[in-house]
């Protein structure tokens, strides 16, 4: 369970008269933001229901207004102990009164807290102490043979929910950090013609990084195209953002905007762009949810780690997928930035 206090689940019990909905996400950016066509299925389905998103505590500023949501709530403490997690969790469900809950990550305080909670209907995958569920799901994401999206809408569809077409992961950007990106990049001397791209050349995962010196030899590529290129990256990646800004190209021509925007302004930021290059990343889906055509990069030989899961999901995207990180060349990621921007 995340790092957060519990106060912000306590509140006060509502009238059982309009149906309660917990949809539970507690791990990283990417994976919270796949769920989004799956909470569109549960509001279409239930269109006067109250749905609760419980999510990362460092999620919440993202998702908080988003339409189909009507309360977004941190993930509370770990007490280190997950049955005495499950006790606490049952103490606050209780309160709630929810009629349904859907838990997308699985875990054994949640299932067995849902259980002892009372709640009615219990909807999650068949690991973890999936017999504490009333509706579980087999998990088959191990195999890699559909989308993420695609698996957590087969979640919720165990409800009954018709089958249709996924939507894609939507998120929307609002004024204030529309008008927050216009002040940065005026900041940054960007005039507002400008043609941009986004470069995000970090991953939380090792294995999926493409080498850095490869991106500054992509950066100096981009440069010649006449557009101005934006480094971005949280405030945990300054440091490597700095090492790769040193004898940057093009004066002018690249900015480094790591670890200078919130999440809700670096949605609003990527919704600037004419396209991102990235590696499998958090960022990669935040830009795909606003719409931003993406150059996404892929070095697994295991399936359920590969794009056919976790790429961009939605039309406008480019997916280079190698055995290896080290197997993909700059020439092949310049030429489809180049096909993204006709």
């Amino acid at each position: 369970m995340a790092k957060q206090g519990m106060a912000g689940l306590v509140r006060a019990p509502r009238p059982s008269s309009r149906r309660q909905i917990v949809f539970v996400r507690t791990d990283r950016l990417g994976e919270t933001l796949l769920n989004l066509p799956a909470i569109r299925a549960l509001r279409q389905a239930y269109p006067d229901a109250h749905l609760t998103l419980i999510l990362h505590p460092s999620l919440q500023e993202l998702f908080v207004g988003h339409p189909d949501v009507d309360e977004v709530i941190p993930a509370p403490v770990s007490s280190g102990s997950w049955w005495r997690d499950a006790w606490r969790l049952s103490r606050l469900w209780r309160r709630w009164h929810p009629d349904v809950i859907v838990i997308s990550n699985p875990k054994k305080a949640y299932h067995l807290g849902a259980w002892l909670a009372g709640i009615p209907c219990r909807v999650g995958w068949n690991r973890k102490g999936g017999w504490w569920l009333t509706h579980r799901l087999e998990d088959r994401k191990r195999l890699g043979e559909r989308h993420e999206v695609e698996y957590n809408l087969d979640l919720v569809q165990t409800l009954g929910i018709p089958e249709a077409p996924p939507a894609t992961p939507w998120l929307p950007v609002g004024d204030q950090e529309e008008q927050r990106i216009s002040q940065l990049l005026g900041q940054w001397g960007v005039p507002a013609s400008s043609q941009l791209l986004a470069v995000h050349p970090w991953t939380s995962n090792p294995r999926k990084q493409w080498p850095v010196d490869q991106f500054r030899a992509l950066i100096q590529r981009l440069t010649q195209t006449g557009a101005i290129i934006v480094v971005i990256g949280g405030s945990e990646e300054q440091g490597q953002a700095a090492a790769l800004m040193e004898g940057r190209p093009g004066t002018g021509r690249v900015v480094n905007g790591v670890g200078q925007c919130s999440l809700r302004e670096l949605a609003a930021l990527l919704k600037r762009m004419r396209v991102l290059i990235s590696n499998d990343s958090g960022p990669m889906h935040l830009a795909a949810a606003v719409k931003t055509k993406t150059v996404a990069l892929f070095g697994a030989s295991d399936p359920a780690a590969g794009p056919r899961r976790w790429g961009p999901y939605g039309e406008d995207h480019v997916v280079i997928w190698k055995p290896s990180m080290d197997a993909i060349t700059v020439e092949e990621v310049f030429a489809a930035v180049q096909h993204q921007l006709r």
